[in-house]
């Protein structure tokens, strides 16, 4: 698919939809990201890491993370969905980035058959979903992972630098005084779903039994004196309803939460009611809850996503703008104001590139983003600009006859800033396509 195209269907969500998330997309959601990173902040100042790893969700029913050499984290939305608690969330988190601190990718790069990292993120493309609300159309355009993802073939480490992963996670875990109990439970987990063949790493991984050992050895010698905050807890419980209410069928949503009021139980009802096309009562619950929490900046994303979804984007302005005022790190968010602001009146588009520029500034590989800009940038007639845009998204889905075709042209531009930054882009094209050909990166299984 061309990146074209791939922008046209990002423009599909101004239609009805029937939305729907395809096995291996790449997903957003601005509440997990935001957990997420919290707690990988808190694992990197304990490890003495200073830049905390990027995370990305992959619509994927298995419990299932891996890490790359590009300090990137990938998490199956199947891991959220059936963990119990936080607690087995953060060993696995602690355990990729003992991988990424331990420089297990770069010592193996002669030994596995790596895989780009932007491969993962561009080379096959579909659908991507925002779960802030339910909407999958709310963001179409992004990426899916080849069928080796789909298939578990990820390259897996020796069974020395998974034991060395584990380790180093716990001892990390212990530095930033957080319990260390989940990592026992996962393993019991695992050695539950082994016992059915439904985890294929067995063969290149130590055994579940002997990690379990492992760690309850190392918690007899250390003993725990940490614990998991409880606000970290409550927040896996919404994101994980929120997941659930996103990827399974709503009678299984139902049975999961029936009778239940608890903060989780309401987010995933409402979501129900946006997946069956009940706004009405979905906006009837929400503003219960924003009563309740009226400074929660996801619910206002929520808010604002139902409200585009069901083509009132002018009403979703309000609520969107004020998520980013609440939470403006929370580029997902932003990324869907710009959304809005795009479809609601061509008069917004350049208010809409204010916020894509943030955007692509803070996550440069952003290819959302720079879709969304090719198609502003085009409403007011920066043509210029929009092939600029268009070169840089296409660089990175790894479609480099397309990304030099583009860049080419706007190297032609009289904006000197817009040719300058073409003929920077034109010059780096074959270092990265030499360095995808060489195939850097690889990727670790949990």
């Amino acid at each position: 698919m061309s990146c074209l195209r791939l922008f046209l269907f990002f423009l599909v969500f101004i239609s009805p939809l029937s939305p729907t998330l395809k096995e291996q997309s790449v997903i957003v959601d601005a509440r997990a990201e935001k957990l997420i990173h919290d707690t990988l902040k808190r694992l990197c100042k304990a490890s003495g890491r200073l830049s905390v790893p990027k995370i990305y969700f992959i619509v994927d029913r298995s419990i299932n993370a891996f890490a790359t050499d590009e300090a990137k984290i990938y998490i199956h939305t199947g891991l959220i969905i059936k963990f119990k608690s936080v607690s087995l969330l953060i060993a696995v988190l602690a355990h990729e980035l003992g991988h990424i601190t331990g420089g297990h990718m770069h010592r193996l790069s002669g030994e596995l058959n790596g895989v780009n990292a932007a491969s993962i993120i561009g080379t096959l493309l579909g659908g991507v979903g925002a779960l802030a609300g339910g909407g999958m159309e709310a963001l179409v355009a992004g990426s899916m992972l080849g069928q080796s993802a789909a298939m578990g073939t990820f390259a897996a480490f020796s069974r020395t630098h998974e034991k060395e992963a584990d380790a180093a996670g716990f001892r990390m875990m212990q530095k930033a005084n957080l319990s260390t109990e989940g990592f026992i439970e996962t393993f019991e987990l695992f050695k539950k779903l082994n016992a059915f063949g439904d985890i294929p790493y067995i063969q290149t991984h130590p055994t579940d039994q002997d990690r379990i050992n492992a760690f309850k050895h190392y918690r007899e010698k250390y003993p725990d004196k940490g614990s998991i905050p409880k606000e970290w807890e409550e927040e896996f419980q919404i994101i994980q309803a929120i997941f659930m209410a996103n990827l399974l069928k709503p009678s299984e949503v139902e049975r999961a939460y029936y009778r239940k009021d608890s903060r989780a139980a309401q987010f995933a009802k409402v979501i129900v009611y946006s997946k069956k096309g009940q706004y009405k009562q979905a906006f009837t619950k929400l503003d219960e809850m924003l009563k309740n929490t009226p400074n929660d900046p996801y619910l206002h994303e929520m808010y604002g996503q139902f409200l585009l979804e069901s083509g009132n984007a002018k009403a979703a302005l309000g609520h969107l703008q004020k998520a980013v005022k609440l939470a403006p790190e929370a580029l997902s968010i932003r990324l869907l104001l710009a959304q809005a602001l795009y479809t609601s009146s061509g008069d917004n588009a350049q208010e809409a590139i204010d916020q894509l520029n943030r955007i692509t500034q803070d996550d440069p590989d952003n290819v959302m983003a720079w879709l969304l800009k090719v198609g502003a940038y085009r409403k007011i007639n920066e043509l210029d600009h929009a092939d600029l845009a268009q070169a840089e998204a296409a660089l990175r889905t790894g479609d480099f006859h397309l990304a030099k075709k583009r860049a080419e042209r706007a190297a032609k531009s009289s904006n000197s800033k817009v040719k300058e930054q073409a003929k920077m882009l034109l010059a780096n094209i074959p270092e990265i396509m030499a360095a995808r050909n060489a195939n850097e990166v690889h990727q670790h299984c949990f």
